[in-house]
C-alpha cells in the first residue's frame, strides 16, 4: 500500500492525496479545504493548487471585510 502524500498551503497541512489508479483521491484535514474533500485530481501537483487556491481565496475573503474598530455599536443583538 502507497502512503498519503500530504498537501501543505504556507507550511501548514491541509489534506492528503492518496494513490487511486492513475490518479489522486484528496482527503481534507483542515474544514478550510472541505470543498475537496474527495475530489480527484491527475497529479499531486493539480492537487496542491487547488488547495492552494481554496486557503488563499478564503484569505482574500476574510481580508475584503472591513476590519473591527472596536466599536460594537453597529451591531444587533
Amino acid at each position: 500500500m502507497t502512503k498519503p502524500i500530504v498537501i501543505s498551503v504556507a507550511g501548514e497541512p491541509q489534506g492528503v492525496v492518496v494513490p487511486n489508479g492513475q490518479d489522486f483521491r484528496f482527503m481534507a484535514v483542515k474544514l478550510g479545504v472541505f470543498p475537496l474533500d474527495g475530489r480527484i485530481f491527475q497529479s499531486i501537483d493539480a492537487a496542491r493548487a487547488a488547495a492552494e487556491a481554496v486557503v488563499e481565496g478564503a484569505a482574500e475573503l476574510a481580508n475584503s471585510f472591513e476590519p473591527n474598530d472596536g466599536n460594537d455599536s453597529g451591531m444587533v443583538a
